[in-house]
């Protein structure tokens, strides 16, 4: 869980952001059973149903606006992510005064096994019945395409040049139900008939460390991606 106080204006339920796409469906099929295990834990909650990418960043904006301070993402790291850039993008509160917790049904879950989340809903939902929390850093990234100077917020690991590709291809395939560590390892290697190296001009502390052309780069907040690839070990 990610953690900080709370403002009077919570409304001391949570809200579960649930993926349906998650996991090749696993998030639609198995939503009513973790709905019951919450109920069965008493966690008073709402929930809303994401129905496109980016869907859960405009979802938790709107939660927090209507006074939700407490989350419970229903997914996996790409909803986790839309999640934290909704709680960073929205001007109601401080980010502090938010409180994320995850029953992961994605394919990879490498967020959660940086931290040994368990993979049984019943331990999961205990976990946020239990109130165990912990604070973590945010990335920040800012960066620009063909639409400008963009910005996107994470916890987990941040991937840029050839891993942005694979990623990217990645998400495709689980738009379409399919996913995973196989679907990734298989991007990892037919990307490379795609990919061009990109042009990286890196600052850092408002430095230039490095103006150059770039294969692949990682930014690690936590140790994996890819469905538990260790590509940021610390």
């Amino acid at each position: 869980m990610l953690s900080g106080n709370h403002s009077k204006t919570d409304t001391g339920k949570w809200m579960a952001v649930v993926n349906p796409n998650a996991g090749g469906r696993k998030g639609e099929k198995d939503w009513p059973g973790i709905s019951r295990l919450l109920d069965e834990a008493g966690i008073g909650y709402d929930h809303v149903l994401t129905g496109h990418r980016g869907h859960a960043i405009e979802l938790t904006e709107n939660a927090i606006a209507a006074g939700f301070r407490q989350f419970i993402v229903v997914g996996g790291d790409g909803t986790l992510n839309e999640l934290v850039n909704g709680v960073f993008r929205q001007k109601t509160c401080d980010p502090k005064e938010i409180l994320i917790a995850m029953v992961p049904v994605g394919t990879g879950n490498d967020w959660g096994r940086m931290y040994g989340f368990p993979k049984k809903y019943r331990k999961a939902v205990n976990l946020i019945r239990k109130g165990r929390h912990f604070t973590q850093d945010v990335g920040h990234i800012r960066y620009h395409d063909e639409k400008g100077e963009q910005e996107r917020y994470f916890v987990n690991v941040s991937g840029m040049g050839y891993d942005a590709l694979v990623a990217e291809k990645t998400n495709r395939m689980k738009e379409k139900g399919k996913g995973g560590t196989l679907s990734y390892l298989l991007n990892i290697f037919t990307g490379l008939f795609q990919y061009r190296y990109v042009h990286f001009i890196i600052t850092l502390d408002g430095s230039e460390v490095f103006n150059g052309r770039v294969l692949s780069m990682n930014l690690g907040i936590c140790r994996y991606n890819g469905g538990g690839l260790m590509q940021v070990p610390f």
